[in-house]
């Protein structure tokens, strides 16, 4: 077998360093993307209500509310404020026993509920708030809603800049894919004119270009995905605390999708430089 020379290695090396690289800012694109729905999501589940029963509730009735309530497709978690319990906590902090002045616990009976992060919009929250509202023994409902707010001007402030970003670097990585490949093909512009002129047709010129341009791709998108998990790797043992979690579903998902878009920029990038000299005139090829 003829090895390959090493002016075309050499080409193939390059080229497949440059789509990496490129592979690598689409792949820091996507782990961005994912931080920023996982931000959003647990600054959505910041948001929580208050449901306040009905001093002196008949025990059935206020067992079957808070079943109601921690059932509710939007509560995420429920917790039960006894009324006792947080008088005397509240004791503890004033330092005054309030209770035997008073002769009653002036506390209602109420539940702390954490909010699903998809019900955590300005939105759907007041028909949840309404729904708990119309519960039996429920005498209020309360939530924060200068906070829900704050979140989502948050939110807003920084989702448009990130997403023109985002799409300005994903030009950049489809020019510098596109770039990359045509050095491939120019390097053998004279076998596309030689195949030209013994009668190949222009699918038939193609097709191993196309090919190559799949295995290059596909090959960048491995390396790409072992470079990026790295990268991740380091950040987490510096930061254990980072919210990347680097289970095999998310490695699967990563690898797929680089490998994916790797496979397709080199089909598209291969095809539009090589239909390039399928086009040019003889005199324009040196």
């Amino acid at each position: 077998m003829d090895k390959m020379p090493a002016s075309q290695a050499t080409t193939t090396f390059t080229t497949i360093v440059g789509m990496t690289l490129t592979l690598v800012l689409v792949g820091l694109l996507a782990v961005v993307a994912i931080l920023g729905y996982r931000w959003e999501e647990q600054l959505r589940q910041e948001v929580r209500i208050q449901v306040y029963f009905q001093r002196d509730l008949d025990e059935t009735v206020l067992r079957s509310a808070l079943a109601a309530v921690e059932t509710d497709q939007a509560v995420e978690e429920a917790r039960y404020l006894d009324p006792k319990v947080e008088a005397e906590k509240l004791e503890e902090t004033i330092g005054e026993d309030f209770i035997d002045f008073l002769g009653y616990v002036p506390l209602p009976p109420a539940m702390d509920v954490k909010v699903r992060s998809e019900w955590g919009t300005s939105e759907k929250l007041p028909h949840l708030a309404k729904r708990l509202n119309d519960l039996d023994g429920v005498s209020e409902v309360v939530w924060q809603n200068h906070l829900l707010a704050k979140i989502e001007t948050t939110i807003s402030r920084l989702l448009y800049p990130l997403i023109g970003l985002s799409a300005v670097c994903f030009f950049i990585a489809l020019a510098l894919m596109n770039n990359t490949v045509r050095l491939t093909v120019f390097a053998r512009r004279f076998l596309i004119r030689n195949m030209q002129l013994v009668g190949a047709t222009p699918s038939f010129i193609r097709r191993p270009f196309i090919k190559q341009g799949v295995l290059l791709g596909i090959t960048s998108g491995f390396l790409s995905l072992a470079i990026i998990m790295s990268g991740l790797t380091l950040l987490k043992s510096y930061s254990p605390d980072a919210s990347i979690s680097l289970t095999i579903e998310f490695i699967g998902i990563m690898g797929v999708g680089l490998t994916l878009v790797g496979g397709l920029l080199g089909i598209l990038s291969t095809t539009l430089a090589v239909n390039r000299y399928l086009r040019l005139d003889l005199g324009r090829l040196h």
